[in-house]
């Protein structure tokens, strides 16, 4: 990886399914970042406020205890954590369910296209993929306003 002053390793993967948020950290690390991880929204809200802020959130929306849509709420109500990007990860993301979040990937996920946005959010390399609220596996074009 580049070395970059701006640079930010750090990515919380916020998902209730144990073999997904596994499969997702282990990927991260073997690229080089440090992944932290929570099973639903209320644990990752606490971890927030006890880590270091991340340069991503990847957030799946159906979790026990405190959904993505939740999470996302409350991030948005706190003037320290409403900075740091959130991707939602999630089968059931759309443009309505996801306000608050940079964009959203519909699972199943392909792994260049979310290697791509980590490495623009936490490494300011350009990723070529539009984001904001389109489903990136489909190609979708982004709205800028």
């Amino acid at each position: 990886m580049s070395e970059n002053k701006n640079c930010c390793q750090a990515i919380l993967v916020v998902e209730d399914d144990s073999d997904i948020r596994n499969a997702l950290i282990d990927m991260l690390e073997s690229e080089g970042y440090h992944a932290e991880s929570a099973a639903n929204g209320k644990e990752a809200l606490d971890l927030l406020h006890t880590i270091q802020k991340p340069c991503l959130v990847l957030l799946d929306m159906m979790m026990p205890i405190m959904n993505g849509r939740e999470f996302l709420d409350e991030v948005m109500k706190d003037s320290y954590l409403a900075p740091i990007p959130v991707l939602v990860v999630s089968a059931i993301a759309d443009r309505t369910t996801t306000k608050g979040a940079i964009g959203f990937i519909k699972k199943p996920v392909d792994i260049d296209t979310i290697l791509k946005i980590v490495n623009q959010y936490c490494e300011g390399v350009p990723s070529g993929v539009q984001i904001p609220c389109d489903d990136l596996n489909k190609g979708a074009q982004s709205h800028h306003p």
